[in-house]
């Protein structure tokens, strides 16, 4: 069950669309700015990799990476990869069995940060994957980023289990479900990858 947004204002509108190659160069911009701000805040050494534009590239022609905009033709404020499996390394075969979907790459900009874009933008993806007649969301984060499992653990995720010998294999699922979240719009048609 995924948790009441906290009391306040409205949220302001939200605009999702599927990324297209153009998209590439900032996708790659947030990630750096994400592992930035990851090494120096909370030790992780998450994304310190270098952007694997070729993978990145290929998950947007599939139609698997959506990016949020706070204006509809604004640049993105947020990422996250959607895909039908997860890998055999990190997920088991009767796990697989399930019917889920498989989040990567979720990154906000930190400009935007502290918006409840993440939360919002998850909120979407339960909803969405309910609608598909998925039962579960999972991902898999750095295991040395603590602060990012206690935050998933906030928002209602469950922690599976951590994968020994991989760098980003801490586990975690949240059911699907839940109502389509107010003011958010999605710009033209969002295919899920099967």
């Amino acid at each position: 069950m995924l948790s009441a947004p906290p009391p306040g204002p409205e949220p302001r509108p939200l605009y999702l669309r599927t990324a297209v190659p153009d998209d590439l160069d900032h996708l790659a911009a947030l990630r750096a700015g994400a592992a930035t701000w990851l090494a120096h805040a909370h030790g992780s050494r998450q994304w310190s990799d270098p952007y694997d534009a070729a993978r990145g590239l290929l998950w947007i022609r599939h139609g698997a990476t959506v990016v949020a905009l706070l204006e509809p033709d604004g640049e993105p404020a947020a990422t996250v990869t959607d895909r039908p499996t997860g890998g055999t390394r990190l997920w088991t075969a009767t796990e697989r069995a399930r019917p889920a979907r498989y989040l990567s790459r979720f990154t906000v900009d930190r400009r935007h940060a502290g918006q409840g874009i993440g939360a919002r933008l998850t909120d979407w993806l339960a909803w969405r994957a309910a609608e598909a007649g998925t039962e579960l969301l999972r991902l898999n984060a750095w295991t040395d980023n603590t602060d990012l499992h206690a935050y998933y653990r906030s928002r209602g995720w469950r922690r599976v289990r951590t994968v020994e010998g991989v760098r980003s294999g801490a586990l975690f699922e949240l059911p699907a479900g839940g109502p389509h979240p107010p003011e958010i719009h999605e710009l033209g048609p969002i295919p899920l990858l099967r």
